[in-house]
Formats: C-alpha cells, sequence, structure tokens
C-alpha cells in the first residue's frame, strides 16, 4: 500500500515552504490567493487528505465544538443546531452535535465523553433538572463553555449566558447576554 501524501510532499509538489502550505491548511489570511490555488491544486493532484488528529498532537486546539442540545426532536433546537453548525463551520470548526432528550443523566455522559475526545469548547442549551453540576467537570477540564437557551449554571462569569430577548420593548427576539 503507498504511504499518503504528506504536507512535505504538498509543498515540494507547490515549490513552496512547509511553513507556508501549513499557513493555508490553517486558513491564514496571510496567504495570497494565488499561493492558495497552488497549494490546493497540489493538495488535489497528490490526493492529500489533512490529517486532524495529527495536527491535533501538534497543537491545542482541536477545532471541534461540542454542541450539547436538549431536545433535536423540537424544530426550534434542530434549527438554532443546524445554524450554529453552519456558522462554526464558516469559521474552520468542526461540530459534534448531540442530544440529551431533556435527560440529565444522558448530558452528563455526552460531556465526559466530548470532554475525552479533546473538544476546543462547549456550547450547551442545558436539560430541564440540570442544578449547575454538570459545569465543575467541565471547570476542571480547562474548557470554554456558553450556555445558549437556557441557563442552568448560575456563574455567568464562568459560563456566559446567551439566549432570545422574549421580553424585550421591540419583540424582534435579539440576543441577550
Amino acid at each position: 500500500m503507498a504511504r499518503r501524501p504528506t504536507i512535505i510532499d504538498v509543498a515540494r509538489h507547490a515549490g513552496l515552504s512547509k511553513s507556508t502550505v501549513s499557513l493555508v491548511l490553517q486558513n491564514s489570511p496571510l496567504v495570497k490567493k494565488e499561493t492558495r490555488a497552488r497549494v490546493e491544486q497540489s493538495m488535489q493532484a497528490l490526493n492529500y487528505v489533512y490529517n486532524r488528529a495529527a495536527a491535533n498532537l501538534r497543537g491545542a486546539e482541536a477545532g471541534l465544538i461540542g454542541l450539547v442540545i436538549n431536545d433535536l426532536r423540537n424544530p426550534f433546537f434542530a434549527e438554532f443546531a443546524a445554524s450554529a453548525q453552519m456558522t462554526f463551520a464558516e469559521h474552520g470548526f468542526a461540530t459534534v452535535i448531540a442530544n440529551t432528550d431533556e435527560d440529565v443523566g444522558i448530558q452528563d455522559q455526552v460531556i465526559a465523553s466530548m470532554v475525552e475526545h479533546g473538544v476546543s469548547a462547549l456550547i450547551m442549551s442545558p436539560a430541564y433538572g440540570d442544578d449547575g453540576a454538570v459545569f465543575e467537570r467541565i471547570a476542571r477540564a480547562g474548557l470554554p463553555a456558553l450556555q445558549v437557551l437556557r441557563m442552568a449554571s448560575a456563574d455567568t462569569a464562568r459560563f456566559p449566558f446567551a439566549s432570545l430577548d422574549y421580553e424585550g420593548e421591540s419583540g424582534s427576539g435579539s440576543p441577550s447576554r
């Protein structure tokens, strides 16, 4: 079996440095469009596939966002999750989405799994009955986390809360913090 092409192979093929190819892979704004196109052409010609696992070993950021939703069967929460995932993708993040089905036990399990798999951050709409204890696990893991749509932890300094302003004067549903 032939070995997988590496970043060094792409750099040689494109006639560029490994560092330049790395900047392209990181979607750096420092790379000119023409250079980016050259690297992308070489990647395609070599059938290069970015090895996210190897990159994770080299850097601290996994580029993976954990999105924990309390009820994905509800069209509102499904639309929220889809919109959040698309926004994260636009910024170069992959998203792992979990449905807790309003079960605190499942919520604890999926958050523990996401922490073990090295997510870079968590965004969660807590299940009903969450007393905020799960946030201690998140704090011990040193992960940034955002509570959305529902607040379970009153410690909004460590775990900010964002939701729609249902009671706002304009009635526009603008985000509140």
